[in-house]
């Protein structure tokens, strides 16, 4: 068997058709239209990276870039079938690292947090809220009201 060949390289309008697809490999993660319309015009329009394995987009983030000193990740997935092989962390590295050379101090994500009433299965947020704090980001607070239907913690890394 081969090794796999994955690029970290900037997000392109070209990439976003796979993104979306992406996003629909995930249901329980974008099960909300909302949700997905959204994260569809942030592919479209934001900064960000893809992660392509063998030549095929396998994950993404965007990227906001709200105040000189920080930025939020916006969206972030990687395909079902490429999870828990290291993309992701790839994708936040080289984030951080662009980050940091642009004088930036912090990088945000928010994501559903443990105190949201919702049913969380064993692959649901916890695994997200996990995979960031292993990639160096810590729970700041929880925003009651912000989302419609969950609610989101504050995850920040300095950089």
């Amino acid at each position: 068997m081969s090794a796999r060949v994955v690029e970290v390289r900037p997000l392109q309008r070209a990439d976003a058709d796979a993104c979306d697809a992406i996003v629909l490999s995930l249901p329980y993660h974008f099960g909300h239209e909302g949700g997905r319309r959204e994260c569809a015009a942030a592919v479209r329009t934001q900064s960000g990276l893809v992660a392509v394995v063998d030549g095929e987009v396998a994950g993404f983030l965007t990227v906001a870039r709200h105040y000189p000193a920080a930025a939020e990740i916006t969206w972030m997935a990687v395909r079902s079938d490429h999870r828990r092989r290291g993309l992701g962390g790839q994708l936040v590295a080289r984030l951080c690292g662009q980050l940091r050379n642009e004088g930036r101090r912090l990088v945000l994500v928010l994501t559903v947090s443990a105190s949201d009433p919702g049913p969380e299965p064993d692959d649901g947020y916890g695994s997200t809220r996990r995979f960031y704090s292993a990639n160096g980001f810590l729970e700041a607070r929880d925003l009651p009201g912000y989302w419609d239907r969950d609610t989101p913690v504050v995850m920040v890394r300095p950089l």
